[in-house]
């Protein structure tokens, strides 16, 4: 094949993936999309049960309080972080801190996070805002990490379903991917369609718009499966997963 003939098949595969992506509007912003060391991560929105105490104590104060609050984490490949923190839950709040977060553009790097979930077995992990009380370079480092976060198009949780799917290409434009259920010994696992190297910590959008998973493992070739991906409903853990399910009959 020529190498006119082949930016001839490439100009025709992206002009089919602009005419899908712009025929389907549930698809969210690319900016969900963060970098996480030389990966990825995405925002994700969930929502969080308020303590029944600390409803009683607004209640006293005559304050109004919402019994749930939407929050939001960075989900991304465990192995983006380069390193696994401690298996120690007394290890100090700089073991757990990583400076790997940034706009997936570049423009707002070495943004320091903290690791509040890893499962190296399924490779999944959720980051959060870093302690800022631990000192003045950390108070800065969460502002920053809202500066970025609470402004950044976020996610939420669906269910994994074979069929059509989307991942972000690493041009950032949403692609169209086929997602392949299986039902094991374990519960549910999610392959996807090729992946390419620089994608891993991206999310798994099912055909409603919503991310089931991570990528996590790629395979270039057309034709092959890449996979087992974490699936988030069964990998995640259930204080960001079972709000998220109510969170889906209300939306």
């Amino acid at each position: 094949m020529t190498p006119e003939e082949h930016a001839q098949i490439s100009d025709e595969s992206r002009a089919r993936v602009e005419r899908a992506t712009r025929n389907h509007p549930a698809l969210p912003e690319p900016g969900c999309v963060l970098k996480v060391g030389d990966g990825r991560g995405f925002v994700l929105e969930y929502l969080r049960e308020v303590p029944p105490s600390v409803l009683r104590e607004a209640r006293k104060q005559k304050l109004r309080l919402r019994p749930r609050r939407w929050l939001r984490v960075v989900v991304t490949a465990a192995h983006c972080l380069g390193k696994l923190p401690p298996a120690n839950a007394m290890a100090y709040w700089e073991e757990r801190t990583y400076n790997l977060l940034g706009s997936i553009d570049g423009g707002k790097p070495n943004i320091c996070v903290a690791c509040l979930f890893v499962d190296p077995v399924a490779d999944i992990a959720v980051l959060g805002a870093p302690d800022n009380q631990a000192s003045q370079e950390m108070y800065d480092q969460a502002e920053a990490y809202e500066a970025l976060v609470d402004v950044a198009p976020a996610l939420r949780i669906g269910t994994p379903r074979t069929g059509r799917g989307w991942i972000l290409s690493l041009d950032g434009h949403w692609v169209p991917t086929s997602l392949t259920v299986h039902s094991t010994l374990f519960g549910v696992a999610l392959s996807t369609g090729p992946t390419e190297g620089g994608m891993s910590g991206s999310p798994i959008l099912n055909d409603a718009g919503l991310a089931v998973g991570v990528v996590v493992i790629g395979e270039e070739t057309v034709g092959e499966l890449s996979g087992p991906q974490p699936v988030l409903e069964r990998d995640l853990p259930g204080r960001f997963v079972g709000c998220a399910r109510a969170a889906k009959k209300a939306a």
